[in-house]
């Protein structure tokens, strides 16, 4: 039986979303057979930063052209149409961020105008936190909530078998009208036994990535998942509520060999050249682990990698493991200089202090760092926006970063 997944992605080139490489990893596993319907390429005419950040020279000029790396006036519904009549697949399953699910709900209302049968599943974090409206407003039959790793195989089963679809945990489903809703199950403790993520099914322009003017064949990956803190624009502030009370805490991660193997792996096979590593923190580790998977990484894999980190948790023994490491860059959260907004409105933990640190010992190191930073705050004021620039001014990253809050349905 075949799936079609999709990735209804409006932004750049150069990331293979985990989820959707893993669950098409556990889809082969038990012998279905996957493909991607990929977005990206396709101009919607949403506005990009790239002029932006062009004009301020922010980064090393890349020829992006030269890789194919361009968008492109391209009609939606035909071109899906045609990769839908050749696959003819049995599911479509959808991965969906709340900025994507207009794309994801034309795909799907496409899909049922070509094949009225055919099951449509969403998953992601717009399905986790909207249920109701992406099953009654965006034409989907089923949609998984939370961690779909053990779900979606169980799913793909009773497809299979022809067994009952609507009794699954962290499935919810729409049956004569009426929304079937299950409860959760656990979050899946041992990682270690995961098969190797899947990136046969992506195009080959996402694995380049640019850093430092070079682009380079570069692959993604996290070695731990989940995140301890509780801030509010964050979607793992309403994963902690959906899982309160669950026996593998907020942190699970693959244990050092276990991920080592796998990262020599797909470096040898995809013969990469860079990581990125999307750990809510990768710093989240015990120091021992850290210390052990430092030796592993620099033994076994050892090239560059970009992370991204908490100041919070920054200290001058674990930079100096990043570094021994080979990491190259490391992205924080500043968001705000107005420390008062930080911690009443964002929730962050970490201080001024924190911050400047971190980035000081990073630069210390000779590992570049990034700062995220946001505008149009609630009760932001020209002084604030002041203050956002002097914490930049102090903390001194070399690439400082600047994006427009929005606020999502169902973060705090």
């Amino acid at each position: 039986m075949k799936i079609l997944f999709v990735l209804p992605n409006k932004d750049v080139f150069g990331y293979k979303p985990i989820a959707i490489a893993l669950l098409s990893a556990i889809a082969k596993k038990i012998g279905w057979e996957t493909k991607l319907f990929d977005t990206t390429e396709i101009d919607f005419g949403f506005s990009e930063s790239k002029s932006f950040i062009q004009a301020a020279k922010m980064f090393k000029p890349v020829d992006f052209e030269k890789y194919g790396m361009v968008k492109k006036k391209i009609d939606l519904k035909e071109k899906f149409t045609e990769v839908f009549k050749d696959y003819k697949p049995d599911v479509l399953a959808l991965s969906v961020l709340s900025d994507q699910f207009l794309i994801a709900k034309k795909i799907t209302e496409i899909a049922k105008e070509l094949s009225p049968e055919v099951l449509v599943i969403w998953g992601g974090a717009h399905a986790t936190i909207s249920p109701e409206k992406t099953l009654q407003e965006c034409g989907a039959d089923f949609v998984c909530i939370g961690e779909g790793l053990d779900a979606f195989a169980e799913f793909l089963d009773a497809v299979k078998e022809k067994k009952d679809l609507y009794t699954i945990k962290n499935i919810w489903g729409k049956k004569d009208g009426k929304i079937i809703r299950n409860g959760m199950r656990p979050l899946k403790q041992d990682l270690d036994n995961l098969p190797y993520v899947d990136w046969e099914i992506f195009d080959k322009r996402h694995f380049y990535k640019p850093f430092s003017g070079k682009m380079h064949i570069g692959g993604d990956h996290m070695l731990n998942w989940g995140c301890v803190n509780n801030c509010s624009y964050c979607i793992n502030n309403f994963y902690h509520n959906l899982y309160q009370g669950n026996k593998a805490g907020p942190i699970r991660r693959y244990s050092a060999e276990r991920i080592i193997a796998e990262l020599k792996f797909l470096k040898e096979k995809y013969k990469l050249e860079f990581f990125k590593f999307f750990d809510e923190d990768f710093l989240l580790r015990p120091i021992e682990s850290l210390r052990e998977l430092s030796k592993m990484y620099k033994k076994e894999v050892n090239i560059p990698f970009s992370i991204e980190i908490n100041p919070k948790f920054v200290t001058e023994e674990n930079v100096k493991l990043l570094k021994e490491m080979n990491c190259v860059n490391a992205a924080l959260g500043v968001e705000t200089g107005n420390m008062k907004a930080r911690k009443e409105i964002l929730g962050r933990i970490d201080s001024e202090e924190d911050i400047v640190r971190a980035f000081k010992l990073l630069k210390e190191a000779g590992i570049k760092s990034t700062s995220f930073n946001m505008l149009g705050l609630p009760f932001e004021s020209r002084e604030t926006y002041w203050q956002t620039i002097e914490i930049n001014r102090k903390a001194n990253p070399q690439y400082p970063q600047c994006c427009f809050y929005y606020h999502f349905i169902g973060t705090k």
